[in-house]
């Protein structure tokens, strides 16, 4: 078991940044839901979770892109020797790291990173379930997403994932486009130097080269602006970190349209595909121009 991190604490990655608990952040997002093989998804999850049933059988695999405008900020922290520090990152501006006015004795700190680009894999599953009948299955149970393969574009951000969450991040090429008629997310492999930490070659330890091309989807903007768009969601993500199952809790807030597949369009490598034993035709699309996100620390639930 690994030490716990808490909220209200900042943690310094391998790569030399300082990151503010809880995190904050601000994106675009787009994604789509397919249906799966319950019995494949079940190989890929822990012990304690089970795949989300949407019908005898079938399970669900959601493809989500991110383009992400802030991960975390700036923060005030006195330099009276009190260590008083306000309660999380403020907006980033252009004022230098040390303020040469009355209030001199405050430092600025910065607790984020660059934007980047993010893909994810997430399997819809149901912790503490009494059945595997579709939809009585939530009925005492928990639902959630497992986070089963996040690759993005920097290095930093594969330490934030893996140090803090233990998300199964690593390096890929990612081009995420929010555009006027709507988000598209390309994935392809990056290449042998950028392989995961374990130098494997990342994704499911299969050594890989060149630039394959894995995940392509396209997800239209609302033809309509919707009366509900206004979202406000409390989400639950597991990883696995050190041995043990954890559960991270996201506050998501923003215009999001959840809805009818018309239009979205997927189209993912057909090693993958059987990987995940996932169809390729979208029950559900998701897209959000301006969203934000509070995230929190792990919280182990479980053993890995």
């Amino acid at each position: 078991m690994e030490p716990a991190i808490a909220d209200g604490s900042r943690v310094t990655l391998s790569t030399g940044h300082e990151i503010e608990l809880p995190l904050e952040l601000s994106f675009a997002v787009g994604g789509v839901t397919v249906p799966a093989r319950r019995e494949r998804l079940a190989a890929l999850l822990p012990s304690d979770l089970s795949a989300l049933a949407v019908a005898p059988g079938i399970g669900c695999v959601t493809f989500v892109g991110i383009q992400y405008h802030r991960v975390g900020g700036e923060s005030n922290e006195r330099n009276r020797g009190t260590g008083d520090r306000n309660d999380g990152p403020n907006e980033r501006d252009d004022k230098p790291n040390w303020r040469n006015d009355e209030s001199a004795d405050e430092r600025r700190v910065d607790t984020g990173l660059e934007p980047y680009n993010e893909f994810a894999v997430i399997v819809p599953a149901v912790r503490g379930g009494q059945t595997d009948a579709p939809f009585a299955q939530i009925y005492g149970g928990e639902i959630g997403g497992y986070v089963h393969w996040l690759p993005v574009t920097t290095d930093a951000s594969v330490a934030l994932g893996r140090e803090i969450w233990g998300y199964p991040k690593e390096r890929a090429d990612i081009t995420v486009t929010d555009g006027p008629r709507g988000l598209r997310c390309v994935v392809a492999d990056a290449g042998d130097d950028r392989r995961g930490e374990d130098g494997s070659g990342g994704h499911g330890g299969r050594k890989r080269s060149g630039n394959r091309e894995r995940v392509r989807f396209e997800v239209p903007r609302p033809r309509t602006r919707v009366a509900d768009g206004r979202r406000d969601w409390t989400l639950w993500s597991y990883t696995t970190k050190g041995g043990d199952l954890l559960r991270t809790k996201a506050e998501v807030w923003g215009d999001v349209a959840l809805g009818s597949p018309l239009g979205a369009t997927l189209e993912v490598d057909p090693a993958l595909e059987a990987e995940l034993g996932c169809w390729s035709r979208p029950l559900v699309r998701l897209y959000g121009a301006r969203v934000r996100a509070r995230l929190h620390k792990g919280e182990r639930v479980g053993d890995a």
